[in-house]
């Protein structure tokens, strides 16, 4: 084995590094800079480089993704119209702006149905115009319904009219007997009492002399309403009265589907009616219609042309008093052939069926 060169030994034996060790070493550091260089620096998006700090903090653990929850959708709401509220209003001022009179010729112009109910007057007014044509007459004639005339012989008083019907006169001997029934005429009806009687004795001249009488009182109502009408020879009583109260009498409500996406609702009044008003009673129909199309929900709903009338309408009626004057109860007369010749006082048909 050759020797070493006497510097090297000197170096190894004096405990240094030979060169080639030395070399190999540089060589590692370099390799080690390097690697921790490596670790130290990462690329960032973009080609920048980023300092990252190590850390012995471990990582977490990535969350669960959130998975959203369907929900139903909520139903569209339903447009309901206003009520023409400015059209009643406009309308039912220029109606109170009006004479009654006027009022009620616009009824009749406006609804013509109307024509056919039949106005009563005051009752004291039908009750003076009575007493004016029968002035000064000692007999009237009373007629019930589906019942003969009765003549009726007596005066007028404060009250009004009374007088006998219906008289007997029964002579034995001397002692003369009269039996009448009363007849009662007044504004509020006609009354009968009865059978009454009167007893008479003849005297030594052979005149009659009262000699009593009786009462077994009886009393009956012939009719119990007032007049309503005075023709020129007849005054009637009896007819039943009534107001009226004009309302919708049908309704049709129509749902329909906006383009939009939401519903709306159109209510219509489709007919009127004037009913003889009784409290408690139904005031007509309604209709729901609903349909698929839709319709452009910004154009307005077709126009309701009777609501806004309703107002104006009850306030024409209102404080009226009709009657239905087809059947009156029982009626006076000023002539006997007038009383036999009145057709409106015969029994109707309905009457001589009598009750179900």
């Amino acid at each position: 084995m050759p020797a070493a060169p006497a510097g090297a030994r000197e170096g190894v034996r004096r405990g240094g590094i030979s060169p080639r060790v030395a070399a190999f070493g540089a060589t590692m550091r370099l390799v080690l800079v390097g690697l921790a260089a490596s670790l130290a620096c990462v690329r960032a998006p973009g080609g920048a480089t980023k300092s990252v700090t190590p850390t012995a903090t471990p990582p977490r653990a990535p969350e669960p993704a959130q998975v959203p929850v369907e929900t139903a959708p909520k139903p569209a709401p339903i447009h309901e119209p206003a009520e023409p509220v400015e059209a009643t209003a406009r309308l039912l001022a220029e109606v109170e702006a009006m004479e009654v009179a006027a009022r009620w010729t616009w009824a009749i112009a406006t609804m013509p149905e109307l024509a056919e109910h039949r106005e009563a007057g005051p009752a004291s007014a039908q009750w003076a115009e009575l007493r004016r044509l029968a002035a000064g007459r000692s007999t009237l004639w009373v007629r019930a319904r589906g019942e003969r005339c009765l003549s009726v012989r007596g005066a007028w008083d404060d009250e009004g009219f009374a007088g006998r019907a219906r008289e007997v006169v029964e002579i034995e001997g001397d002692v003369k007997t009269v039996r009448y029934e009363l007849i009662d005429i007044t504004e509020r009806g006609i009354s009968a009492s009865g059978p009454h009687g009167e007893t008479f004795s003849r005297d030594a001249r052979g005149r009659w002399q009262s000699a009593g009488g009786y009462g077994l009182g009886s009393f009956a109502t012939i009719v119990d309403r007032p007049i309503f009408e005075v023709a020129r020879k007849a005054a009637y009583y009896g007819a039943t009265t009534y107001t009226l109260k004009i309302e919708c009498s049908e309704t049709n409500v129509q749902e329909e589907h906006c383009t939009d996406g939401t519903t709306r609702r159109c209510s219509q009044c489709v007919a009127v009616r004037a009913r003889r008003y009784v409290p408690g009673l139904g005031t007509g129909t309604t209709g729901v219609f609903r349909t698929n199309r839709q319709v452009d929900c910004s154009l307005a709903c077709p126009p309701d042309l009777h609501t806004p009338q309703l107002a104006a309408l009850n306030l024409a009626v209102q404080g009226r008093t009709f009657v239905t004057a087809e059947a009156p109860g029982a009626a006076v007369y000023t002539d006997a052939r007038a009383c036999r010749d009145d057709r409106r006082m015969r029994r109707a048909a309905s009457d001589e069926a009598g009750p179900m």
